[in-house]
């Protein structure tokens, strides 16, 4: 469990620098990232290590590749589900106070997804009853503290067409979750051969 939250934390390094140049600089925030990034990578391997009877390569990715589809879902149903509250410019310039606002109005469809990711992972693993406190907690960290910006996306105006900015945040949150599972297999080999 310990390779998943390094990874986490890794992985939310990566996760600035691309978001830095193509978005905005968010390295201010990047302790706070860090530690949500290590807490949900440990939740997530102590998920799947419950669920899992026997590993491999293929099972790991796929598992990542589902709680990628889950949030990605979160964000097509926030678009699809709510009306827009601000636009992008009045939300960056109230910053943290935008998300305030925003939360609570997200706050239904984000228990949703938390409920509907549970019970997807949940029996798509087995039904062991020892995996489903971990695919709750998985769900919620990552909902909570990685989602909640798909969560909003509906809440927030974007004159154009949509399709640019859905695809730049799911294509972001690919990178975290597929750069997260590669780098707990990278320290997992490196961890096997040094033993």
């Amino acid at each position: 469990m310990v390779d998943g939250a390094i990874s986490g934390g890794l992985t939310v390094l990566i996760f600035a620098f691309v978001h830095d140049l193509w978005i905005m600089d968010i390295w201010f925030n990047t302790l706070p990232m860090m530690l949500s990034g290590a807490l949900c990578g440990l939740a997530i391997v102590w998920s799947y290590s419950t669920s899992v009877s026997w590993h491999s390569a293929k099972r790991w990715f796929t598992h990542i590749g589902v709680l990628i589809l889950l949030l990605v879902a979160l964000g097509g149903m926030s678009f699809a589900l709510l009306d827009p509250r601000f636009t992008i410019a009045e939300a960056m310039t109230m910053g943290s106070a935008a998300l305030a606002e925003l939360i609570p109005p997200a706050l239904p469809l984000m228990i949703g997804a938390i409920l509907v990711g549970t019970g997807l992972v949940w029996f798509g693993y087995g039904r062991k009853a020892a995996a489903l406190l971990p695919a709750l907690v998985v769900q919620v960290l990552l909902v909570f503290l990685v989602g909640h910006n798909l969560a909003i996306l509906g809440l927030v105006e974007i004159t154009g067409d949509l399709a640019g900015p859905f695809a730049e945040f799911m294509g972001l949150t690919a990178l975290l979750g597929f750069g997260f599972a590669a780098w707990v297999m990278i320290l997992t080999r490196l961890r096997t051969r040094k033993q």
